[in-house]
This record gives C-alpha cells, sequence and structure tokens, in this order.
C-alpha cells in the first residue's frame, strides 16, 4: 500500500511540475509575441525619426521637436525594456517567474501602445508636413 501511495504521490509531483513548467513557457512566449509585434512597429519609428531628425536640421521647429521627442521616448523605452529583460529566469521559484513574467508582459504591451501612438501621431505631422513643401 505505501509503495502504491509514493508512487502516486511521486507522479502528481513529476506532474505538477510538468505544468509549472508549461505554464511558464506560454507566458514567456506570449511576452515574447508581444516583443515581435513591437519589433515590426519599431522599423517605422527608426525610419520617422530619420525623417524627423533631417527636417529639425532645416526647419527647426517646436511641433517637429515634440515629435522626435516622442518616437525617442518610444525607442527609449524599447531598448530600456529589451536590455533588461531577462527570458532564463535562473534560481527563482516559479511564482518569482510568473510575476516577473506578468510584470514584463504589461511593460512590453505599455511599450508597445507607446510606439504605436508616436507612430501614428509622427506619420500623421510627417504627412502633413511634407505635403505641404
Amino acid at each position: 500500500m505505501k509503495k502504491y501511495i509514493l508512487t502516486l504521490i511521486a507522479a502528481s509531483v513529476l506532474f505538477s511540475c510538468a505544468d509549472t513548467k508549461k505554464q511558464e513557457k506560454l507566458l514567456l512566449d506570449s511576452v515574447i509575441a508581444i516583443h515581435d509585434k513591437v519589433m515590426s512597429s519599431d522599423e517605422q519609428l527608426m525610419k520617422n525619426k530619420m525623417v524627423l531628425d533631417s527636417l529639425i536640421k532645416s526647419n527647426p521647429s517646436d511641433s517637429t521637436k515634440m515629435y522626435l521627442k516622442q518616437v525617442d521616448d518610444a525607442d527609449n523605452a524599447m531598448s530600456d525594456w529589451m536590455h533588461k529583460f531577462d527570458a532564463e529566469n535562473k534560481g527563482k521559484s516559479h511564482q518569482q517567474i510568473i510575476d516577473y513574467l506578468t510584470d514584463q508582459k504589461k511593460r512590453i504591451t505599455a511599450i508597445d501602445s507607446l510606439i504605436n501612438i508616436a507612430v501614428n501621431s509622427s506619420n500623421k505631422y510627417l504627412n502633413t508636413t511634407i505635403a505641404k513643401k
């Protein structure tokens, strides 16, 4: 009887470990998926940044400076996040990993919004500014 109980306990421990690893992997995958989406928007952000930089050299208006700052802030937020993000989480408990990844998912989602706003607003500004010339 004791053998069966020990076997049952060992099996439940193994299955629970597998479930926690699966949960961690799914959460990490969702963070990475948002990151990948953000990176596709980041390309347009960099294009707008180059155009705004050129505009400032020829016409340093307050509007151009404001949009460049918005683009720079979004770019810096993404760079900071990427430099600080730790996908490995070595030596942390399951709960610490889940808490960390949940926080990182919130952060990268906020950065996604920040980049989308910067891209959309700078696109509108550039389209009207360049159309006037």
